[in-house]
């Protein structure tokens, strides 16, 4: 531990006053000077492994701790700009046994830490902050928001820690699903469609039947118990007629014929 504090000591020479920590058991929580528009100060995590020194977020980026109403619709953009973000500073990542995304930076040689500290922040406080950023208009923003959190509190209520919201199979980070639950060895991979418009509706379709597909892929495809598509039928994007080629499509893709938010209840009957 006193290697550690040596350590901390160096990175608060190299950076501010401001900087302080906090010792996490075998890891020392640095927290930097850096802070998200929100306010937040941003920590990194140092743990010496096998005589390296890991630096990392903890998961804290992945995990939301940093509060940020995140736009989901926003997922391309969000993913183009981690990549950037990713490559500029040479961060790597890897997923605990929970599913949840690490981002960390390596090295060998105590002098080098202070650098990844610097690189690991900047990344964090890119990444936290374009993760709030607004990219689509406040109508549709305000559709997808209200009835994720309609369909998040109805799957929590009746599923408690069984659900992990917003989450991929730890096999396909790259894909989200609004909602996994989990019951013994058996997955039910959710999904939720709304808009409002058709043009946002239709897109949140397509996302759907694509991930929905990409799953086949997984390895965990054959614990797949169920794929439930939860459509929003009092959105005002929901035009049945002009969309019944894709939910023909998505119906295709789905184990269970697609369920209507004014009938969820046959969601319970579902996954049981």
């Amino acid at each position: 531990m006193d290697k550690l504090l040596d350590i901390f000591k160096t990175i608060k020479d190299d950076f501010c006053s401001l900087t302080t920590y906090k010792l996490r058991g075998e890891s020392l929580e640095i927290i930097t000077p850096f802070s998200t528009l929100n306010n937040k100060f941003v920590s990194v995590f140092i743990k010496e492994i096998k005589g390296k020194y890991v630096i990392s977020d903890a998961g804290w980026t992945d995990l939301n701790y940093y509060d940020v109403s995140i736009s989901e619709e926003s997922d391309d953009i969000i993913e183009r700009i981690f990549t950037y973000y990713k490559q500029s500073f040479g961060i790597s990542t890897a997923s605990d046994k929970a599913g949840t995304l690490h981002y960390f930076k390596t090295c060998s040689n105590p002098r080098d830490i202070p650098a990844n500290v610097y690189d690991l922040a900047n990344f964090v406080v890119g990444a936290v902050n374009s993760l709030g950023i607004r990219y689509k208009d406040e109508k549709e923003e305000k559709e997808k928001e209200t009835f994720r959190k309609d369909a998040n509190t109805f799957l929590k209520v009746n599923y408690n820690d069984n659900v992990k919201l917003q989450k991929p199979l730890d096999d396909l980070q790259n894909i989200k699903f609004n909602a996994l639950i989990t019951k013994n060895s058996d997955i039910y991979l959710v999904t939720y469609v709304t808009g409002s418009s058709a043009y946002y509706f239709a897109n949140d379709l397509r996302k759907t039947i694509v991930n929905f597909e990409i799953s086949e892929k997984s390895k965990y495809r054959s614990f797949i118990r169920e794929k439930v598509s939860i459509i929003n039928d009092k959105a005002d994007g929901y035009h049945p007629e002009k969309l019944s080629s894709m939910m023909n499509l998505l119906n295709e893709k789905v184990t269970q014929e697609p369920i209507k938010w004014t009938e969820k209840e046959k969601i319970l009957e579902i996954i049981r």
